[in-house]
Order: structure tokens, then sequence, then C-alpha cells
């Protein structure tokens, strides 16, 4: 099984401790690469065992919380995943990582996100004309083509997103506003506006 979750990998190495008294021994560099590690490998039941431990000894610690969420989805234990984090959304309904993981299961078990009685609902992004017309908006001010992954990472804060790079490349390649070279891959697409000559 793929890792399909939408959620940003949370950036273990940038933390900066303000007082040295209150650091958490266990949440360190190496709590990350152990997290990567299992799912590098693979190994969800790992993965499971492992972030059910960090949840249960930091009950207070929303990442942790997350992370045992999102390690259900990656096992496949939707059903469980979403029992897991209806509390903690309710508890904490603004904090999009519990929203995601949420989604991610709806989404799995081929349900939307209308099938989950939302306390603050989140924003979900569909490939559609709006999201086409942010692209030239962007792209009108840029003389330089920009790739797709560009083009892609600035509706990453916005919302979920249900479209793929992939997907937004196909939307752009039948736009006639767009000139895309290299559209073979999305990893190597770059992208410009059509400009029209001057006389």
């Amino acid at each position: 099984m793929k890792n399909k979750s939408k959620i940003i990998e949370f950036p273990y190495g940038k933390i900066k401790i303000k007082n040295k008294d209150e650091i958490d021994s266990d949440f360190d560099f190496e709590v990350g690469v152990e997290h990567q590690t299992l799912i590098d490998k693979q190994d969800y039941p790992g993965l499971v065992r492992y972030c059910e431990k960090r949840a249960k000894k930091h009950p207070d610690d929303l990442y942790a919380q997350y992370y045992l969420g999102d390690a259900y989805v990656l096992n496949g234990e939707y059903k469980k995943a979403i029992e897991f984090m209806t509390e903690h959304h309710k508890k904490y309904p603004w904090n999009p990582d519990y929203q995601y993981v949420i989604l991610d299961s709806l989404f799995a078990m081929g349900k939307t996100e209308n099938d989950f009685h939302w306390i603050e609902k989140p924003e979900i992004l569909r490939m559609a004309t709006d999201i086409v017309d942010t692209c030239h908006e962007f792209l009108k001010r840029k003389r330089k083509p920009r790739s797709i992954m560009e083009l892609y990472t600035q509706f990453v804060t916005e919302g979920y997103l249900l479209f793929s790079e992939k997907d937004l490349l196909k939307a752009l390649l039948n736009d006639g506003r767009f000139k895309v070279d290299k559209p073979e891959s999305e990893f190597c697409a770059e992208v410009s506006m059509v400009r029209k000559k001057r006389r």
C-alpha cells in the first residue's frame, strides 16, 4: 500500500526549543527518523504499534495523536482512523492534520466529506476552472516558465487537494492560455503563458 496521505510531514529536525526545561527527550530528531524508517519500509503494522505507544505516552501531544491516526490510514484501518480522530477533531476542530486524516479515510472508503459530522468543515479543493484561473493569474506576473510542482505547491496551504500534479498538468495542457514545455512528465514540465505578439 502506498503512502496516499495528503499531510505534509512535520519537520522534527527544525524544532526550536525556547526553554530547555521543557524539552521532551522522546520528541526529537530520532523520533522522526524512526517514524520515517517504518514508512520507508512500508511496515505499517509496525508503524501503528510505534505510534500507539507514543500516543499513549504523550496524550497531550497533538502531533503524537495525529501520527497515530495517519498510521491507521496507511495500514488500511480507515474506520479505526475516523473513530480515533473524531474525538480529537471535537477538541481541536481547527486542526487541519486531524481533518485530513478523516478525509483520507473517507475517500479511501469511497465516501465523501459529507459523510462525516464536522465541527469545522475543512476546505477541499477539486480540479476546476478556478484552479486553472489561479495559475493563469500567477503566471501573468512571471517572465520565466514555472514548474508544475511550483504551481501545485501554491494550493497546498489552501486546503485538502483532491487533485494531483498530474491532474493539474492535464488541465493546463487543455487550456489554450498556457504553453507547456516537456509535457511528458509532471516532474519536468514547465508552464508559461501564451503571450500575444506585439505588432
